[in-house]
């Protein structure tokens, strides 16, 4: 419940609930007249709070940059890297970056004490220095960052949640179980960039001391209040201590046809739309940009930015739906963790002629290339020196949430996208196409005037319990041309 709805008004007090009606419409008027002197006395409000077990209703009245605004909640995130081998986790880092706006970063992990000689060539020569090192240039480019979004973190936030996850450290483990364990309902989303030749997990680490000090009850209520969008270095605790996590995606396998899925990003993204890596990155992009290393084995690599580029939130995609589709593809039921809620990349998608699982990556692969040329650009051009993505707005519905509609089979659906517009004032495209993989109706379904801003399709009357989902897609004419989408979710009343 919101700071301003502690009364309960227009709905009644469940039973149980930690006060009553008179006490929090007290409270209520309380938080109203001390709004403009939040910061005196915010730290009071929560001392309150813990004895009430409210904390959660006063997180909106933080200013704190771990919080996101109000209708805008961000997903809550963790990197482990084990920066300092494969210098892909620093073309990774760079990427990531760039995209820290979209999410609440909780810690970035820092596992390789020492970096790799001969592998790794960057002059820091410890896993935390060379992130560090990464976020100081990430710094550099934050004030013109900020002329293209205000809600880029600062690079010194950043800088604080970093720390080292090394085998003698437990910075790492001791921001895991704080995060974990803070008054705040949304979930962790962990991503482990592999930390093979380093220290062990943070978060096995972490596990293993909440299994041993809080039992299994305490672990049960810890573990399930993490995700993964991860490779695996948890140990027993992926698959062998119950309760299983509520959802791990893993964004790295299986090999399939003697191709690795990790690698496949390269070969997939690396000139998608054109993307020239030293016209658009190296070269007068700033010192981010400048840092990606390119002694990778396969250009490019960036084997472990599928884990967050799954997390992007572009209209497309919610991470609770693996088999939806992101801008990492789409994944299915690990065959091998039968029953479990756990996922990898078996999804093929029909695409101009083929159907494949790289199909489900390739459909993206132009749309978030340019998106990383333009967010590159944001870190040395002016906001109108730069393209900006549209804001695509669905049935009246801002945001990137998706809308789900329960509809009688049979009847014409209209829907619209009137009212999207562009910030830098370029023209807009449409194309609402079905995504027949995502839903599970069998037939053909037809969209009217799919390239129009306004559609329509006719429901089947066998949808019976089907879904069918529609992909509305949104490109502007700018250079590089960008993309947001929405997303229709069909069901039968």
């Amino acid at each position: 419940m919101a700071a301003g709805n502690l009364s309960g008004k227009g709905k009644p007090i469940a039973k149980g609930e930690w006060m009553n009606h008179s006490i929090a419409k007290n409270l209520s008027d309380f938080v109203n007249r001390v709004a403009l002197f939040r910061f005196l006395v915010l730290p009071l409000v929560f001392a309150l709070c813990s004895l009430v077990g409210a904390t959660e209703t006063i997180l909106n009245l933080s200013d704190s940059k771990a919080k996101s605004p109000p209708g805008k909640a961000k997903l809550r995130v963790f990197v482990e890297t084990d920066a300092g081998g494969d210098p892909d986790d620093e073309q990774s880092m760079v990427r990531f970056l760039l995209y820290a706006k979209e999410w609440d970063i909780e810690g970035i992990i820092c596992t390789l004490s020492v970096a790799r000689k001969g592998e790794n060539l960057n002059p820091e020569r410890t896993g935390l220095g060379i992130v560090r090192r990464l976020i100081q240039a990430y710094g550099a480019c934050f004030p013109n960052l900020l002329l293209h979004d205000p809600d880029y973190p600062k690079p010194e936030w950043l800088l604080e949640r970093t720390v080292s996850g090394y085998e003698d450290s437990e910075e790492g483990v001791n921001r895991i179980v704080a995060a974990v364990d803070a008054p705040d309902p949304r979930p962790i989303w962990f991503m482990n960039w592999g930390t093979a030749g380093s220290a062990s997990s943070s978060l096995k680490r972490a596990l293993d001391r909440v299994l041993k000090e809080r039992g299994p009850s305490g672990y049960a209520a810890f573990k399930k209040r993490i995700c993964l969008s991860s490779s695996d270095q948890f140990g027993e605790h992926t698959t062998r201590i119950l309760p299983p996590f509520p959802i791990w995606v893993d964004t790295f396998r299986p090999e399939m046809d003697k191709r690795r899925w990790y690698w496949r990003f390269s070969a997939i993204t690396a000139k998608a739309g054109g993307f020239d890596i030293q016209r658009d990155m190296l070269t007068g992009h700033g010192p981010l940009g400048a840092l990606y290393p390119t002694n990778t084995t396969h250009k490019q690599k960036e084997g472990d930015s599928m884990s967050f580029l799954y997390l992007v939130p572009t209209g497309m995609n919610d991470p609770r739906h693996p088999n939806w589709g992101s801008w990492a593809g789409r994944y299915g039921p690990n065959p091998a963790q039968k029953g479990l809620p756990y996922y990898w990349a078996n999804q093929p998608d029909t695409w101009q002629g083929t159907t494949h699982r790289e199909n489900s990556l390739i459909r993206f692969a132009v749309d978030l290339q340019n998106d990383f040329r333009a967010r590159l650009e944001y870190c040395v051009k002016p906001f109108k020196g730069a393209n900006h993505p549209p804001q695509v707005i669905l049935n009246q519905i801002h945001g990137t949430e998706i809308v789900h509609l329960a509809v009688t089979p049979g009847q014409s659906q209209k829907m619209s996208a009137v009212g999207s517009k562009d910030p830098d004032g370029n023209a807009l495209s449409y194309d609402w196409r079905v995504y027949a993989e995502a839903g599970s109706y069998p037939g053909k379904v037809t969209v009217q005037n799919a390239n129009n801003p306004e559609a329509e399709i006719t429901l089947p009357k066998d949808l019976g319990s089907d879904s069918i989902h529609i992909l509305l897609t949104v490109k502007d004419s700018g250079i590089p041309s960008l993309t947001r989408y929405r997303r229709v979710v069909f069901t039968a009343k």
